[in-house]
């Protein structure tokens, strides 16, 4: 974790005071504690003297409250762009940090105590692999701690990013306006990941390409995907992988929205699905509808991206590894013979080209519902892959060379 001694701590050129955001002060935990230290101590020396065993509990129940006492805590967090500095105060333990905010991975609740159906929380701070607390009483009727919240997400998502914005601030102070060059644009590669929960049956659906309709290989549902949906499952990764993504790093979601939608995506190039190889698009892809990998010589799907899709990811070039058979309504594959099973009621044989799900015994007219094995085995499910979204992006470039550090 980052201590306020580190060189690599970026600031700006002419920073302001440090602005205070957030200030947690026990004054009240600690009347009331100290208030209830003195009825116990009362109670122990006027009103029970000769009672020893209530005195006993009275002296563990002070000391819990003592101990209470003693670990209260006071919690400043200032902002010093693009910094967090936070600061620890309690008699066992005091934290003097400085935290970029690009080490800052999250803040949320976590759970200290459950008694009877009573859950307490504290807000804590995520950065790295430690966690720092916010406030060890967490509501979230506190207007303070989501006004810190908001200005967290404010902040720099990466050093690139809080880097370009004080390098654009020093030009402007400068007289240089922040002269850029003309904005260069080019192909960026996003990486999706996705499964949603059929409205019909619950089961996980995986999404394995920018198709308007889904097939639930296990109620057989239709599942219509409009753009307006996808656009709300999208709606910022396109700009988060242009701007604030570095190359090979990826983030995990889980939406809950028209669809309870599982997500992972990243900034990562096309790669072969087999030997996990990736592909140079500039130089191996000649055009068609498929990419063979020169590693295992596996192919690929690769089709322009819908002209919806540009709303959703707007500069959409190519679609690399989408999986075009979960769009239509599956038949039992040419290569497999009839199956036969035994009929639930009669016991007579059936014979299945897995055409429906149901099929009607010729002995005793029953309709007899195809178990999941053996549906499963003309109808395999898909399995969740990764499809590749290229899309062309503005890079920014400075109009000179790359300027000497402050």
């Amino acid at each position: 974790m980052t201590n306020k001694n580190r060189d690599d701590l970026l600031h700006r050129i002419n920073p302001p005071e440090p602005r205070l955001l957030y200030r947690y002060n026990p004054v009240r935990s600690v009347i009331v504690t100290c208030i209830f230290l003195a009825l116990c101590a009362a109670a122990a020396l006027f009103l029970l003297p000769r009672a020893p065993q209530v005195n006993y509990v009275l002296a563990i129940f002070a000391f819990v409250l003592l101990f209470k006492l003693l670990k209260d805590c006071s919690v400043k967090v200032w902002l010093d762009w693009p910094n967090l500095i936070y600061r620890y105060r309690s008699l066992f333990r005091r934290i003097d940090m400085v935290i970029p905010s690009w080490e800052i991975s999250g803040i949320s609740p976590e759970i200290t105590s459950m008694w009877r159906g009573s859950i307490s929380e504290c807000l804590v701070l995520e950065a790295g692999e430690k966690k720092f607390v916010i406030t060890p009483y967490y509501s979230q009727q506190n207007k303070e701690t989501a006004m810190l919240m908001d200005e967290i997400h404010r902040l720099p998502q990466t050093r690139k990013q809080a880097e370009y914005e004080i390098e654009l601030e020093r030009r402007v102070r400068d007289g240089d306006d922040g002269k850029l060059e003309e904005t260069a644009r080019e192909t960026v590669w996003c990486m999706l990941e996705m499964s949603i929960d059929c409205p019909r049956c619950d089961r996980p659906v995986v999404v394995n390409g920018p198709f308007t309709s889904f097939i639930c290989p296990e109620c057989s549902e239709t599942i219509e995907m409009t753009p307006e949906i996808w656009a709300d499952l999208l709606e910022d990764v396109r700009d988060e992988i242009a701007d604030d993504t570095e190359e090979g790093k990826g983030s995990r979601s889980v939406i809950w929205g028209t669809y309870n939608t599982n997500l992972y995506y990243g900034r990562l190039k096309p790669c072969c699905p087999e030997c996990k190889r990736d592909f140079d698009m500039e130089n191996e892809y000649e055009g068609g509808d498929a990419l063979t990998c020169i590693g295992c010589s596996t192919k690929v799907s690769v089709e322009p991206a819908p002209s919806w899709f540009d709303s959703v990811f707007e500069g959409a070039l190519l679609i690399v590894g989408a999986q075009y058979k979960q769009t239509v309504k599956s038949t039992a594959d040419n290569e497999i013979s009839p199956i036969s099973f035994t009929c639930s009621q009669c016991g007579g044989a059936i014979l299945s080209c897995g055409e429906e799900r149901t099929v009607k015994c010729e002995h005793c007219g029953a309709s007899i519902y195809l178990p999941d094995e053996l549906w499963f085995r003309f109808h395999p499910a898909p399995k969740k892959q990764r499809w590749f979204v290229g899309f062309e992006a503005e890079v920014y470039e400075w109009d000179d060379d790359d300027p000497e550090e402050e």
